[in-house]
């Protein structure tokens, strides 16, 4: 016990997964980028200093530095605080429901359907492309990246040290709000990766100057599974978050591709060439999980690209930087594309992440019209069709999608005319001017704004007035 801070706050929190994700080790091997973290089970797993890392920032943001110094603690040379905080490792639930703790037997691990699904080192794949704005592969900006299924649920347990009085409970209910709001682990968050929300969450309260309390605290069971004598929180009011949707319909086809199954009943006796990207789900009903079948996705980094070059291209305008006129700098240079999109560090400068996170979508295929397309080749002196140049596509039809995205750091000052090149971008995603996904040029990926609505934001467009 700390004599100073004699109550003892708890939370067993268990985080489901929104979109696919992961941490990662910093290593690849023979056939592959990145490889994820996994526990001693060879299971995939949140490291504490993750979430501790994820948290502090999320909390920063909300409050200010002073403020989390007292929570997490310091270091400034001689100078220092440790953290009031005790955070354990996120580890991964089982079919069941059940959080995953210590060592399991072979026989467990294979027995069980999600564990067995989650041992495989590489569950989902994505392929990654940068384009540049010409529209093709920039540099050696072709890599993928390995994660975790979207609905993978992991436990971890958190402690707080804190004293009577009013600020000190303050500040823990201050945590607990944190706890609910939109949080993203992992590799990728503004790639779409990574976003959890709060499944459960349990608390418990003890004054270890009180003897009965104190002899509860003694006796309280460190599992992660075990709530007994926890109360289960309602969820709690949410702290203020910048977010915004835009809902649209595609005009007729579009695709983003990856795919490699045919989701639909294959009618013919060969699948099209070319496949809609797509991903395997986990999903629970009466705290029963599985994984379900494949789910069509338009990633968020699909929709980020497209925004990208056109908010390059409206913030030139809105600056006057033309071509023409020798000023102008290159995409990654752009002040509306660092701000909002970050930037990578390197000899002279700092990096620093941006302040837009996009989320992925995702459409049941039961609930999707998908066309196949035949294409072929002509040979302009014969008329007739090249050999081997006919191929076929298969394409999803005027589909209901949803482009959802937060602003992470709203306090940030960010110029009036980054603003505007966001705004005027979105205008034109919703007017059917920016394509997103493959093959835009010859007319696929156009989206319109159906319900006529526009962009909803969070705040009423606040965030987008403030100077």
């Amino acid at each position: 016990m700390i004599s100073s801070r004699p109550y003892f706050n708890m939370v067993k929190v268990t985080f489901e997964a929104q979109s696919a994700h992961a941490v990662h080790t910093g290593f690849g091997d023979t056939t592959h980028d990145s490889l994820v973290v996994r526990d001693a089970n060879g299971l995939p797993t949140l490291p504490a200093t993750s979430i501790a890392g994820v948290l502090r920032s999320a909390y920063q943001k909300q409050f200010d530095e002073q403020a989390t110094n007292q929570l997490f603690g310091y270091a400034k040379g001689d100078d220092g605080q440790s953290s009031w905080l005790n955070i354990s490792w996120g580890l991964v639930h089982n079919s069941q429901n059940i959080a995953q703790e210590g060592l399991l037997s072979d026989e467990k691990l294979l027995k069980d359907e999600l564990l067995n699904k989650l041992l495989d080192t590489k569950p989902i794949v994505r392929q990654r492309v940068q384009l540049n704005d010409k529209g093709v592969t920039h540099d050696s900006g072709k890599f993928d990246t390995t994660l975790i299924p979207a609905g993978t649920r992991y436990s971890t347990v958190i402690h707080y040290w804190g004293d009577d009085t009013d600020e000190s409970k303050q500040i823990w209910q201050n945590f607990i709000k944190l706890l609910h709001m939109p949080l993203r682990f992992g590799q990728g968050t503004r790639n779409g990766y990574g976003l959890f929300k709060i499944q459960a969450i349990h608390e418990a309260k003890w004054d270890l100057t009180n003897a009965t309390d104190a002899q509860a605290y003694r006796q309280r069971n460190r599992s992660r599974a075990d709530f007994t004598g926890l109360k289960n929180i309602a969820e709690q009011d949410v702290l203020p978050v910048v977010s915004a949707n835009l809902k649209l319909q595609a005009e007729s086809f579009w695709r983003v591709g990856g795919g490699e199954q045919y989701l639909q009943k294959l009618v013919k006796e060969r699948n099209p060439d070319l496949l809609p990207m797509h991903e395997p789900k986990i999903t629970w009903e009466n705290n029963k999980g599985k994984f379900t079948e494949q789910f069509y996705i338009l990633p968020a980094t699909a929709i980020k690209g497209a925004l990208r070059h056109r908010i390059a291209y409206h913030y030139n305008c809105l600056t006057g930087c033309f071509v023409e006129d020798g000023n102008c700098v290159e995409t990654n240079e752009n002040l509306a594309v660092k701000t909002l999109f970050g930037y990578a560090k390197d000899e002279d400068v700092e990096g620093e992440a941006g302040i837009l996170a996009i989320r992925d979508f995702y459409l049941t295929p039961n609930n999707e019209k998908i066309q196949e397309v035949i294409h072929n080749k002509i040979d302009r002196y014969t008329a007739g069709v090249i050999s081997g140049a006919l191929f076929s596509e298969a394409d999803l039809y005027q589909s209901n999608i949803e482009v959802n995205f937060e602003i992470l750091d709203s306090k940030k000052s960010v110029e009036p005319n980054v603003k505007k090149a966001l705004d005027l971008t979105l205008e034109d995603l919703a007017n059917g001017w920016l394509p997103l996904g493959a093959s835009g040029s010859r007319g696929l990926g156009v989206f319109l704004d159906a319900t006529g609505q526009g962009v909803t934001w969070s705040n009423k467009e606040q965030w987008m007035a403030e100077e």
